[in-house]
């Protein structure tokens, strides 16, 4: 069988290296299948591509990752869905069988299904996924559309000698960096979050070792690291960043870790493998504070640790949460303007989707429902993107005052590692 994957993600702020499918490559070429990688991000006209490669190729079935349903910020807001639909559906012209995969996938997969027409799908990880649904569907043993990859989880036994399937000197002369995993799901439980609560699956340390010397060797040094939180957990995110040390490979890198847990040791070996970014998302309410399990005190020791570290901290407050109070929001404005991390972006629309327990606080109360973005439905689905938000823009510019270590997230298309 001969397989092609496709990369429909055209963001360029920055844009995206698709390592997922990168990492399918070498998931299919351990099950001997044949494989090619299809990136459309620099392409102008997408599906014309698409069909010269349908034409000029004979490919058996094609897989179509969804890295976002959406930009997920409320300003500059932009929905992917109804250009992807177009190369499915391009597909699907050329007599193709279409398989979605990726991350906005795995969000919401009943409904992004169904709006893309697609054949099927693959929730969470792919790599051991994917090839045994290939092997049914060979077989004619098919008898659902909608696979769950998250009992599995990534191979851990792959080394993945990545850059050969992706033009990543384009990438990086646009504004992008590498990435790369050191494992998948969270344990946090942020109840606006698609990610919240799902089973981590931690690869092994040397084969994460292994990919990055093979890319550095290529001449990429530069890396932000595609974990949802990198310390689920501390002694494993220790261990990584150890050996990192020891490996002695020149590079710098950037990464997203949730508050708890963390210690000094944690920090000074993120320093020592060569970490010059941290951003991490905080909450102003102090109810999902609890829930995931850390308060100021611990905020102003990781804010400590990254100024005796020389590390920059970038902080993520989201803010206004259903039934929170004003108060509530001006403590943590407070605090940050005392204890002063590097930048502090704030967001206080909330992106909602199905099956979250914000989405089900809406569905449930009148009151929240004349605080979206548009009219409220009892058939909504929140595929197309509806925010919820107790504050205006003038709002919160006027808590903030003129302090400049505050950002509105958003308002500019840059990612944190571009403005550090």
């Amino acid at each position: 069988m001969k397989v092609l994957l496709v990369n429909p993600n055209t963001m360029k702020n920055p844009p995206v290296v698709p390592i997922g499918l990168e990492y399918l490559v070498t998931a299919l070429k351990k099950h001997e299948y044949e494989v090619d990688l299809l990136d459309l991000c620099f392409e102008s006209f997408p599906t014309k591509k698409l069909t010269e490669t349908l034409q000029n190729t004979f490919y058996d079935i094609i897989g179509i990752t969804i890295r976002n349903i959406d930009s997920v910020m409320y300003f500059n807001h932009e929905f992917f869905l109804a250009d992807i639909k177009e190369i499915v559906q391009c597909a699907k012209h050329m007599k193709k069988t279409v398989v979605l995969g990726g991350s906005g996938f795995s969000a919401m997969p009943i409904e992004v299904l169904e709006y893309l027409k697609a054949d099927y799908g693959i929730v969470g990880s792919g790599e051991i996924m994917f090839p045994l649904f290939l092997d049914l569907w060979k077989s004619g043993k098919i008898n659902e559309r909608i696979f769950n990859g998250q009992q599995y989880g990534p191979d851990k036994d792959l080394i993945h000698k990545r850059g050969s399937k992706v033009d990543y000197m384009r990438y990086l002369s646009a504004g992008g960096i590498g990435g790369f995993e050191t494992h998948r799901g969270c344990s946090n439980q942020c109840p606006y979050c698609v990610e919240a609560n799902t089973r981590v699956w931690y690869k092994n340390i040397p084969n994460v070792i292994e990919e990055l010397r093979y890319l550095v060797n290529q001449g990429f040094d530069h890396f932000n690291l595609c974990d949802c939180e990198f310390n689920n957990s501390l002694n494993y995110s220790i261990e990584f960043c150890k050996a990192l040390v020891e490996a002695n490979i020149p590079l710098k890198w950037s990464l997203y870790m949730k508050p708890t847990p963390y210690s000094e040791e944690l920090y000074e070996y993120l320093q020592k493998s060569n970490v010059y970014l941290i951003t991490i998302t905080v909450d102003s309410d102090e109810r999902i504070q609890k829930l995931n399990n850390y308060c100021y005190e611990d905020l102003a020791q990781i804010i400590h640790y990254c100024k005796k570290y020389r590390i920059a901290l970038a902080i993520e407050l989201f803010t206004g949460y259903p039934y929170e109070s004003i108060e509530s929001t001006k403590t943590a404005i407070q605090f940050f303007k005392k204890n002063q991390p590097t930048t502090v972006g704030v967001s206080f629309y909330y992106r909602i989707y199905s099956n979250t327990p914000i989405a089900e606080l809406i569905k449930k109360d009148s009151n929240l429902q004349i605080k979206l973005t548009k009219p409220f439905s009892k058939d909504e689905t929140f595929l197309e993107p509806i925010f919820y938000h107790q504050y205006t823009q003038e709002h919160l510019e006027k808590l903030i005052g003129e302090d400049k270590l505050f950002i509105i997230s958003g308002i500019t298309p840059e990612v944190n590692y571009q403005m550090i």
